[in-house]
């Protein structure tokens, strides 16, 4: 074996292959018809050509979850909890006709809390965020207490605000 070279850890055993090519470099073309054909990128356009190679997959969905600013649930006070009821008693009304409310959709905006569930994130499952979201309102189910508009099904306690649009 020969002494360790000078591209790596990696010690080059006897009789190597490519150790000339690996002891002459990065090879140059002054001139010649390669160098017309493939003229020498400077670094910043260089790197423009890797720019859109994602490595870490994730990576920057992960960071950007990381600048959300979960917080505490705010609790209603009576007055608002009341004018939450009669709301959503509104809502119930114009709904549970299915024909009528398919002839006369209600549209709403409603301000509900939303758990963390990043896992990763230090806030999980004990702080969340206010979500807002608009859309026809589907069903007020006093059963099972939810709301539902479009494809999202709301808890009637995680709901903080309703607007009608």
């Amino acid at each position: 074996m020969k002494e360790q070279s000078s591209i790596g850890v990696v010690p080059e055993p006897d009789g190597f292959r490519y150790d000339t090519v690996i002891k002459d470099g990065k090879p140059v073309h002054h001139g010649d018809y390669f160098s017309i054909r493939h003229p020498e990128m400077d670094h910043g356009r260089r790197a423009k050509i890797f720019a859109p190679f994602a490595a870490l997959r994730g990576f920057e969905e992960e960071v950007a979850s990381k600048e959300t600013r979960y917080e505490s649930k705010r609790d209603l006070d009576p007055d608002e909890l009341y004018e939450l009821n009669h709301k959503l008693n509104e809502l119930y009304e114009a709904t549970r006709n299915g024909k009528y409310s398919r002839q006369n959709p209600v549209r709403t905006s409603v301000e509900y809390y939303r758990v963390c569930e990043d896992p990763h994130n230090e806030a999980y499952g004990c702080k969340g965020e206010y979500i807002t979201i608009s859309g026809i309102v589907q069903r007020v189910d006093p059963e099972q207490q939810n709301l539902k508009i479009e494809d999202s099904v709301i808890p009637f306690s995680l709901i903080f605000r309703i607007t009608a649009e």
